[in-house]
Parts: C-alpha cells; sequence; structure tokens
C-alpha cells in the first residue's frame, strides 16, 4: 500500500478523493513513480473538477471531444484570471494521466502561451573565445596562488 508516503491523508482538502477506489488505484499508480507527483497531481485533479462542479468520475462519461473542450475552457480561464501557465500545465497533465488510467487519450495538442518560454536564458549568449581564454587564465593563476600558499606554509 502506498499510504506511507501519502503526505495529504486527513488533511488535505482532497484526500477524500481517495476513498473512491479507481481514484486511489490511480493515486497508488502515479506514487509507484513518485509520491510527490501523486500528491500534486491528486490535488489538481480536485481542483480541475471543482472548478467545474464535477467529479473525477464525470470526466470518464465524457468524450475525448468533450474532455478536451473542457481542458481549452480552463487553459482559458485560468489565463483570464493572470495564473502562472505552470500550474494548469500541471493540472492539464493530472487531467490526462487520470483520463489515460481509465482507457481515454487526449491527443490533440493543448497549446498554452508562454509555456515554452525560458526568461532566465533569453539573454543569454555564447562566451567568445576571447572571453573563455580569460576565465581559463584567470583560473590557471588563481590554482597556482593556492598552490604557492600552500607549499610555503
Amino acid at each position: 500500500m502506498i499510504f506511507g508516503c501519502l503526505r495529504v491523508a486527513g488533511r488535505a482538502k482532497y484526500a477524500s478523493l481517495l476513498e473512491d477506489v479507481d481514484i486511489r488505484h490511480w493515486y497508488e499508480n502515479v506514487a509507484r513513480g513518485s509520491c510527490v507527483t501523486a500528491d500534486v497531481y491528486l490535488r489538481r485533479l480536485g481542483a480541475f473538477c471543482q472548478s467545474f462542479g464535477r467529479s473525477p468520475k464525470d470526466l470518464l462519461g465524457m468524450s475525448e471531444a468533450e474532455l478536451y473542450n473542457l481542458l481549452l475552457d480552463y487553459i482559458s480561464m485560468m489565463e483570464r484570471k493572470g495564473v502562472c501557465w505552470q500550474l494548469f500545465k500541471s493540472a492539464l497533465k493530472a487531467v490526462k494521466s487520470w483520463s489515460a488510467h481509465n482507457g481515454i487519450e487526449i491527443r490533440r495538442k493543448i497549446k498554452i502561451e508562454g509555456a515554452d518560454d525560458t526568461p532566465t536564458l533569453r539573454d543569454e549568449r555564447v562566451l567568445t573565445q576571447q572571453e573563455l581564454r580569460r576565465i581559463f587564465q584567470a583560473t590557471v593563476r588563481l590554482g597556482l596562488h593556492v598552490y604557492l600558499w600552500l607549499t610555503a606554509a
């Protein structure tokens, strides 16, 4: 039983979802790969369903097209609220995982604005040979100074 890694038991908003045997089977299957991912997916699935007034089982009664459109509606709703794209991308993964576990594959691509953006790397560039040479020379000089200091003692 995977409940040893269940950090949400008894205190989390969506822990009651695990009373459903099918959801528990899905959760335990995900937890075999990562307990953290299982906990996050359970919360994301619960929040997704709550935002539409549905249960996870309700999602399984939908066609692939209906579920796809519901996911698109969720993305649009979260974008309008200004929610960070990482949060709803995680929710998409959780819903896709839950539906795939139950034999429903969502194959169509769902685009998320900014999902591929890497702002911390935006202004990065490759160092020139001259810059690399200066770094290497400074490192060699520093190493020589440390060696001399250690051997002088």
